[in-house]
């Protein structure tokens, strides 16, 4: 990577982190659909329930990253526009369609339309409140959007209805030890997530479990 947020950079002065965020944040801010574990694409939408008009946009369209240039995100929001419309006119005639919901919020998304992938998101949850693909998606939009707490709940919301789900384990040991500096949360979290798939690796491919035993080595007893 060639940056780092002004979170990240924060945590990079202990050296011992430096290669720990390299490996790690890649995966966890394009979203969950690209995560180091390799799971389905959260984001997939059930096209049983979708309109014929929707997923123009091709799927797995990368969203540029941060030092991305501007015409690539210019490029990005103007093949999201049509869809986007298509979308909030599909809602606007069904209000009460999840999926449609979240197909906009995955449109934001995909934009860094933080604020707006929340409330799209939120509409989902408040006809589906249990989807916890939906509440994963949600977590990441609301650490991108600097509200590590709420980041929290929501993939706290999303364990609770799937417990061995994956990716809101793995995030929330990013949101811990990026954001809020709790080492020894981040290494819960992982923890929880070596015992339900020991194999599970980083974006790098290092091995969550050395991840875990290497960070217990350097905090303090």
């Amino acid at each position: 990577m060639n940056q780092t947020t002004k979170k990240e950079k924060m945590i990079t002065r202990q050296t011992f982190y430096i290669s720990l965020l390299i490996s790690l944040t890649l995966g966890f801010l394009i979203g969950t659909a690209y995560t180091s574990f390799k799971l389905a694409d959260s984001r997939q939408p059930d096209k049983r329930h979708m309109p014929p008009a929707m997923g123009n946009m091709p799927k797995g369209t990368p969203t540029p990253g941060k030092g991305a240039g501007g015409d690539q995100k210019q490029d990005l929001a103007t093949m999201a526009d049509p869809h986007i419309k298509e979308l909030q006119a599909f809602l606007k005639e069904n209000p009460d369609n999840p999926q449609g919901w979240v197909e906009l919020g995955n449109a934001f998304f995909d934009l860094d339309r933080f604020g707006d992938a929340i409330n799209a998101y939120e509409k989902s949850l408040s006809i589906q409140p249990d989807n916890p693909h939906v509440l994963t998606d949600l977590g990441v939009m609301y650490r991108r959007n600097n509200e590590s707490e709420k980041a929290l709940e929501a993939f706290n919301r999303a364990i609770a209805v799937q417990p061995d789900f994956e990716t809101p384990w793995f995030n929330k040991g990013i949101v811990y030890m990026h954001d809020l500096n709790d080492i020894p949360k981040a290494i819960e979290a992982w923890e929880q997530l070596v015992k339900m798939n020991p194999t599970a690796r980083t974006s790098g491919g290092k091995l969550v479990s050395e991840l875990v035993e290497t960070m217990k080595s350097q905090v303090p007893n």
